[in-house]
């Protein structure tokens, strides 16, 4: 079950295998932008929002349970305002903005609902396997 630290290192690791500097990488205790990467190939940074799908808090009532369904909806609410806070913010530079979430059911569920607006706003949604070895795949 992945946890949000552990979608942010398999993101980062991904972009980096993909030609990214990671200048910003937050682990859970931190506040702000989740990752800020940049390539030199593309003008701006790239501004990603990353959620997991249980606790990272020791000791929290939901960790190591996976979170019920309204926790997935809070968690994909939360993630798509703060994308959408940062294009608003970001579009003026060239930013491009992501969102990274677990490849479960319930995460591609509420993402699918809001598919339009992710297309319109052209967030990049990284969505990360929870298999011995990390992979990444883009929406």
């Amino acid at each position: 079950m992945l946890t949000e630290n552990d979608v942010v290192d398999a993101v980062c690791g991904y972009l980096r295998s993909n030609g990214y500097i990671i200048s910003q990488k937050l682990s859970t205790t931190a506040k702000g932008i989740d990752i800020i990467a940049s390539h030199q190939k593309h003008p701006g940074r790239l501004l990603i929002e990353a959620k997991g799908a249980t606790s990272s808090r020791v000791g929290s009532a939901s960790y190591g349970s996976s979170f019920v369904d309204d926790q997935v909806f809070d968690r994909v609410a939360k993630g798509f305002y703060a994308a959408a806070r940062m294009y608003t913010e970001g579009q003026k530079n060239g930013d491009k903005i992501g969102l990274a979430f677990p490849n479960t059911e319930p995460f591609r569920k509420y993402l699918d609902r809001i598919k339009g607006a992710i297309n319109i706003l052209r967030i990049t949604i990284y969505l990360v396997e929870d298999v011995p070895q990390r992979t990444v795949t883009t929406l």
